[in-house]
């Protein structure tokens, strides 16, 4: 696989512009630092179930955003893996990727709002973490539950300084916050805790938010490594469809040197990127990501959070 000056599945944590240390995780007052190691995640022992905004939760102003997203194993021999991530921002977000950044040091934009789209990014800006003040600390850890167990994103300070939320098997986790594969079930239901930590309530919400079905593709074949996709001829792109209630399909074609097509493709079975698109890109190799996607917007004491659940392949074209 590759992908411009970043990292990838099942690669190490990297980010050439935020040097991402962990110094704390824990409660709210600091939790251990990351030298020393973590904690697991505390609770307020509070178990409020069901506590919605349609049950009494006073929505807070912060703007959140959680990424749980299932990456199956590469042609290029990569193991899957589960990304987990999240943060709490008093400014909307510039992604809606946030495991990208914290994981890979890569800004992916969202896709255009508008279905069968495609918008050349050119080569994006390496990610705006802006003020720290625009970050916020939104309890000590964000939980997800479903059928095969439960996955955790773990409070951390990337830079000494903000506030996110992350899945990741660094020794300075506590194991409880590593991530596993095995717990992201396609088209199951996953029941959402916002741990509150020192003196707040835990807030669980029952059957929250639901994964996508698993998305197979039958062109190009993924499966093998390399493959020469000619920039004359366009990209035409078919998959399984589910059967069920249509999911938001997101594709996107990164050149060697980072510039990146985005397409959003209603979830029918097939789209096409035509020749004029990929004429814009450089030849060789390239990264070709598609991922079947559902996000689920949650009122809870800190603010509007949003879920976004993601099936996502991996490929890696070598454009001619």
């Amino acid at each position: 696989m590759s992908l411009w000056a970043c990292g990838q599945p099942g690669g190490d944590t990297t980010d050439s512009e935020t040097d991402p240390q962990a110094e704390s995780t824990g409660d709210t007052s600091g939790g251990t630092s990351g030298t020393d190691g973590t904690t697991a995640p505390t609770t307020s022992g509070t178990d409020s179930s069901g506590s919605t905004g349609d049950s009494g939760v006073v929505v807070g102003e912060a703007k959140g955003l959680l990424n749980f997203t299932f990456y199956p194993e590469t042609a290029g021999g990569l193991p899957a893996e589960l990304g987990m991530a999240g943060a709490w921002r008093t400014e909307p977000f510039t992604t809606d990727d946030f495991f990208a950044v914290q994981a890979w040091g890569m800004h992916l934009p969202p896709p255009p709002d508008e279905a069968n789209t495609i918008v050349n990014n050119s080569i994006p800006a390496p990610y705006d973490w802006g003020k720290d003040k625009t970050w916020v600390t939104g309890g000590n850890a964000l939980k997800l539950r479903g059928e095969t167990g439960e996955s955790l994103a773990c409070l951390l300070l990337v830079q000494d300084t903000f506030p996110v939320y992350f899945s990741d098997d660094a020794e300075f986790f506590d194991p409880l916050c590593a991530p596993d594969p095995a717990r992201w079930v396609a088209g199951a239901q996953y029941d959402l805790i916002a741990f509150g930590g020192e003196g707040k309530d835990d807030i669980v919400l029952p059957a929250a938010v639901t994964a996508p079905p698993a998305l197979t593709i039958t062109a190009p074949d993924v499966g093998v490594s390399l493959f020469e996709l000619d920039r004359a001829e366009g990209l035409e792109l078919a998959w399984e469809t589910n059967g069920g209630q249509p999911n938001k399909v997101v594709i996107r074609l990164i050149d060697t040197y980072g510039q990146m097509l985005t397409a959003h493709a209603v979830d029918d079975g097939s789209f096409t990127i035509p020749s004029a698109e990929l004429s814009q890109l450089a030849p060789g190799p390239a990264t070709l990501t598609i991922a079947r996607e559902q996000s689920f917007d949650l009122g809870l004491p800190d603010g509007d959070l949003r879920v976004v659940l993601r099936y996502e392949v991996w490929a890696d074209p070598d454009l001619i």
